[in-house]
Order: C-alpha cells, then sequence, then structure tokens
C-alpha cells in the first residue's frame, strides 16, 4: 500500500483547486485536502497548540479548545516573519500527515490539494504537479464573493503566493478555469494521462 502516483493539485487563492480536486474525488480519486487538514492539526496536535499560544498567546484559542482564526489570521497575514514562524510549525506536520495517509492508501492515484506546494516543501512529496489557473480579474471576484474579504485583503494575500505565471513554468499540467470551458473533459483527459 502506499505505492501511487502523487499528484499535486495548486494555484492561487480564487483559482478554482477545490473544484478540480472536487470532480477528482467525484471520478475516484482520494484527495488530501491540506488546508482542511491543517486547521485540523492545529486544534488536535499538542506540539502546534502550544507553540502556536507561546507565540501569540492564550487569544489563540477559543474556551472550547477552537483555533480563533480572526485573531490568527490578524496576527499572521499583517506580518510576514509570523507567517514564516507559523508555516515552520505547521508545514512539517502537514506533511508527514499526508505520508501517513498515502501509505493507508491502496490506489493507482492519489490527490493533494494545496495552494503553498512550494513553499510548503510538499513538492518534495508529489510526483506530477498540476496547476488550476485563472485570470486575476477572476480570481479576485470570486474570492470575494466566497469568502468576505476585501479587494485589498484578497490582493494582499494573492501577492504573498506564487504567480500562475511562475506556478505555469514549474508543472506538468495545468487546466484553466475560467468558469466557462467546461473542467470536466480536461480531467478526464488528465486521468487518462496519469493512468498510460
Amino acid at each position: 500500500m502506499g505505492n501511487c502516483i502523487r499528484l499535486a493539485v495548486t494555484g492561487g487563492i480564487g483559482c478554482g483547486k477545490s473544484v478540480v480536486s472536487h470532480i477528482l474525488e467525484i471520478m475516484g480519486v482520494p484527495v488530501y485536502d491540506c488546508d482542511r487538514r491543517a486547521k485540523e492539526i492545529m486544534v488536535t496536535d499538542a506540539g502546534i497548540i502550544k507553540g502556536l499560544k507561546r507565540m501569540f498567546g492564550e487569544a489563540c484559542y477559543n474556551s472550547d479548545g477552537s483555533l480563533d482564526r480572526a485573531f490568527l489570521a490578524s496576527r499572521i497575514f499583517t506580518d510576514d516573519n509570523n507567517i514564516e514562524r507559523v508555516n515552520a510549525l505547521v508545514h512539517p506536520a502537514v506533511k508527514k500527515d499526508f505520508d501517513n495517509w498515502v501509505a493507508a492508501k491502496d490506489c493507482p492515484l492519489v490527490a493533494v490539494e494545496t495552494a503553498v506546494l512550494y513553499e510548503s516543501g510538499m513538492i518534495e512529496h508529489v510526483d506530477k504537479v498540476l496547476v488550476v489557473w485563472a485570470g486575476r480579474e477572476t480570481a479576485i471576484e470570486r474570492t470575494m464573493k466566497r469568502s468576505g474579504m476585501s479587494r485589498n485583503q484578497v490582493v494582499s494575500r494573492i501577492q504573498k503566493q506564487l504567480s500562475s505565471d511562475e506556478l505555469l513554468l514549474l508543472t506538468d499540467y495545468s487546466i484553466f478555469n475560467d468558469g466557462n470551458t467546461p473542467l470536466l473533459p480536461e480531467v478526464v483527459s488528465l486521468l487518462e494521462e496519469l493512468r498510460k
């Protein structure tokens, strides 16, 4: 078990990684969602809880043990040093969790959805890379609509990620998600290519 192709699904905020990942899941490909698992690990891993409290104080966590995401975001996204410190704490735990998840799988292909494939070092844990991309304005509008963030907040987050142009230079496969072109035929074609 665990001897399968590991496909990374990456792209900037608002480009549609989750949509493509969902299609892959519907087609029978197990998908590991780094963002979702990181959020779970941040409330279950004693070392991470201790580290975050040391960095930002007890206010990181609510009285019920849940993470105060708004408080943490207010500390992380205003200071690049804080981003690096939190990432140094969380990314290794997510990579280890991903490797354990893959080891338990008995299938030819798995996928991992991650916005920070290169920045996190997850690139060392995958075999192939798929970049999902969209035009900048499309990505901004999607993110604002979905998250309720202001345009400035979205642009600030986009500027902290690798651009689509940079990602496309580093990829094995790409899917353009403009919201009009059907994605299913592209995903089917990708799976056929990967299973050859």
